[in-house]
Formats: C-alpha cells, structure tokens, sequence
C-alpha cells in the first residue's frame, strides 16, 4: 500500500472553474448559482491540499459502530475506533491518512466507508446513495479532480430526495435535510440564501461574523485567524467538522458551554491578549498589524 504521503494523490489538482459549475449544473437542471452555492456553504475552499493529497477525515465513532467481535477489538486496539465523535482529535491531515490506511489494513476497502472525502467530504458509507458500487470506487473517483467530487456531492442530494428543494431554494427545507435538525443553530439556511443571492448578482460576499458567531460553513481569514489561535489543525480558512471540534475542545477545557460554536463568550476567552475585533479579522487583517495599530495609539508613534 502507498505510504501516507502519497496515499490519496490527486490525479488533476487544479481548482474549479465557472464552466466547471455550468457543466455540473447543467447535467441536475440548475443554474450555476445554485451549484456555486452548496460548495460555497457547505464544501471547504479546496478538494485538495497543497502536496496534492485528496482532503479525508477519519471517523473512528464510524468505524466502531459499523464493526463488531475481533475486527472492532482490534480497531480499537490500534486506536482506530471509538465509542463517540469528539472522543479522539482529528489532528492534522497525515493523522487522518494514516489512520485510514491502518484501518484498511484490518478492515480492507470496508475501511473506507469511514471517511469523508474531497472538497465536499461526502462520507464513504453514502457512496451506494451517491451511485457508486463501493466506497472505494468513490474515495478512487474523486482522486480525479474537484469536479468529479462536486458532482459527488450532487449525487448524493439527488440520492437523498433533496434536488427539488435546491432548484426551488427552499433553503430552511434543503439545510435540514443536508445537515440535520440543527442546521438552524448554525444558520446553514440565511447563509445559503445570502450566498446564492451572491451568486446570483443580487449580494457581496458576506462577513462570516455578520450573524455574530464563527460557525460550521463559514469562510475567510476570520476563520484562519481562530484556526491559528486553536493550534494543531490544517489552517485552510475553511470552518468544518475538525475546526468545530478544536472548539468544542476548548470550550471543555474553559468550563463553557460545549457546542462547537464561536459566540461573544468563547471569543473573549479565546482571542489574543491585544483586543482584536471581528470586523477587523473579517477584513484580512493580521494580527501583528492589528497590535502595531493599537501601540501606535497609546504612543503616538
């Protein structure tokens, strides 16, 4: 088996581009709009790292609850399942990798139905609902590009009956059908109004802290700034499941209330010792300017 470094290379890297979202669109009767959409609110900002190896999460709680008898004994002997999500970090990229090539090992190609994987980290286990004969031949087909994990992700909406509710943007009914009952706390249904609105003509790219919180789907240096600050994960500016549970992990540890969510209480804890306000992490703004600008106005230098 391909050593860590190079166990899920991409076949072609490159980013998407617009006639990528058209041709994708076209083939589920959407507009653009509507593809731009679901990758901008519920994808990360790239399918692939910089080394081009395919993004992938190990999901130890998975692999346990899909396993029994000597295989789960020895996937948990190897540290390779557990009990619940957030029992174990994911920690950074090559952990995930070789984690899942160690549970191949043990378990074979059933390993892979516990990942997700690629620009839209679409879980292996719903590979037969997105039409594909294994989780393996999905993990194999999205080594080819972004495109054809995009269009994954679109088979798995087609699959889960949630197509019809994305051409109609009935976005309260699609959000809680793509991410579940809570997708209210996180607001995945304003943001996928707002960010087809953009994409549509109708809106400028939102500010991630405009709803007063970082949260699961939210974008941009804001995220790269609170990702830096948690330390121990991939700094891609994306907020997914590993950032929510660096999160949850410190709100543990502070004695605060647990949800994976950056709100005013967490964020105060959190930040730097300079006082770094949102709007100013939302602008791109680096925190060593941001100090220097707050010297500069108590010396006058």
């Amino acid at each position: 088996m391909k050593p860590s470094a190079t166990f899920a290379i991409g076949r072609n890297t490159t980013s998407l581009t617009f006639i990528d979202y058209q041709r994708i669109a076209g083939t589920y009767n959407l507009q653009a709009a509507h593809v731009q959409t679901v990758v901008q609110v519920e994808a990360g900002t790239a399918g692939f790292w910089n080394d081009r190896n395919m993004k992938l999460l190990y999901e130890g709680h998975i692999a346990y609850r899909e396993t029994s008898g000597a295989v789960r004994q020895k996937l948990v002997a190897a540290g390779l399942a557990w009990k619940s999500w957030g029992d174990v970090p994911y920690g950074k990229a090559t952990v995930s990798r070789d984690r899942l090539r160690a549970a191949i090992e043990i378990a074979g190609d059933q390993a892979y139905r516990w990942a997700s994987y690629g620009l839209g980290q679409v879980m292996g286990f719903n590979a037969e609902v997105c039409g594909y004969s294994s989780a393996k031949a999905m993990f194999d087909a999205f080594l080819d590009g972004e495109p054809g994990q995009v269009d994954g992700m679109m088979r798995f909406i087609k699959g889960t009956n949630l197509l019809t509710k994305l051409r109609n943007k009935d976005w309260a009914g699609f959000a809680r059908g793509y991410n579940g009952s809570g997708y209210a706390k996180n607001k995945y249904d304003t943001k996928l109004a707002s960010a087809f609105a953009k994409f549509s003509g109708g809106a400028s790219a939102a500010d991630p802290w405009a709803d007063g919180v970082l949260t699961i789907g939210d974008k941009g240096a804001a995220v790269e700034e609170l990702q830096k600050i948690l330390g121990g994960m991939e700094i891609d500016g994306s907020f997914g499941r590993a950032t929510a549970q660096a999160v949850a992990a410190f709100q543990k540890a502070h004695g605060l209330k647990v949800d994976g969510i950056v709100g005013p209480k967490t964020w105060e804890i959190m930040k730097p010792a300079a006082v770094v306000a949102p709007a100013q992490l939302a602008a791109g703004r680096g925190l060593l300017d941001i100090i220097l600008a707050i010297f500069k106005s108590f010396t006058g230098k």
